[in-house]
């Protein structure tokens, strides 16, 4: 990590959380520096400029320091504050839960920035939640270098092809195989369809009918790098939906 970016760089805020009397420590995700952590000093103070810094919103940071944290000179926010009530705030949540686990301090990943930057807008302008979810997963396991073999079978080499209309197996850490091998235990079954479309540039959204099978691959994947502790933000969001579903019945009831 350099010592400063007086000159400024582009962040998000991923998480805060209070700092001895008066301040903050800001989790930041830069496009130049990758995660930054930074102490913004007198950030809970009601007048201070620092006190509206949370997470989802899009900034122009200066700071100064080298080690774990530190010191946030001056933010700016840039363009409009997106929204993410309701669902789109857990969305956020997870998005941001995901970083914090399995990215570092100070290790750039400018491709990871904008994939992250381009997942916040379809979550909160376009409606395109689900499928969007599932594209940053992907592209998280890429970047990371974690992401298996989609168009290879594991086993024999078979090329997965346009013609391919059965179902293939999706085998975590490892790839795929083809229909022609059993599958083996912790595979997941998956429509050839799917699965080009997660190999592929992922820039148009799936059938829906494939976006169970995605989550449930992705899922899988995702587990074996996040050891043995669980998601905050999939207990909340187990949570929200059941509440949600109450909700309805009452209603539904009169």
């Amino acid at each position: 990590m350099t010592a400063s970016a007086e000159g400024g760089e582009r962040a998000w805020v991923l998480h805060r959380y209070p700092y001895r009397d008066t301040s903050l420590i800001l989790e930041l995700f830069t496009r130049e520096n990758g995660r930054l952590g930074v102490v913004a000093r007198g950030g809970r103070r009601p007048r201070s400029a620092f006190a509206a810094l949370e997470a989802g919103r899009s900034l122009w940071v200066h700071w100064r320091g080298r080690g774990d944290l530190a010191t946030l000179l001056q933010a700016e926010e840039q363009g409009e504050v997106l929204d993410f009530a309701g669902m789109k705030g857990l969305i956020l949540f997870y998005l941001n839960e995901l970083l914090l686990r399995l990215t570092q301090r100070g290790d750039p990943l400018p491709e990871l920035f904008d994939i992250y930057e381009q997942t916040l807008q379809s979550v909160a302008l376009s409606g395109r939640q689900i499928w969007a979810l599932r594209r940053f997963e992907r592209r998280l396991l890429e970047v990371l270098g974690w992401a298996p073999e989609l168009k290879v079978c594991y086993h024999c080499g078979r090329h997965l092809s346009g013609e391919d209309a059965g179902t293939w197996y999706y085998w975590p850490e490892h790839g795929v195989l083809c229909p022609d091998h059993r599958p083996a235990p912790g595979t997941i079954a998956i429509p050839a369809g799917a699965l080009r479309w997660l190999a592929g540039d992922m820039a148009d959204g799936p059938r829906s009918a494939w976006l169970p099978d995605l989550r449930r691959c992705l899922e899988r994947e995702l587990r074996g790098h996040l050891s043995a502790r669980p998601l905050e933000s999939h207990r909340l969001l187990a949570a929200y939906l059941a509440r949600a579903g109450q909700d309805s019945y009452q209603r539904s009831k009169g």
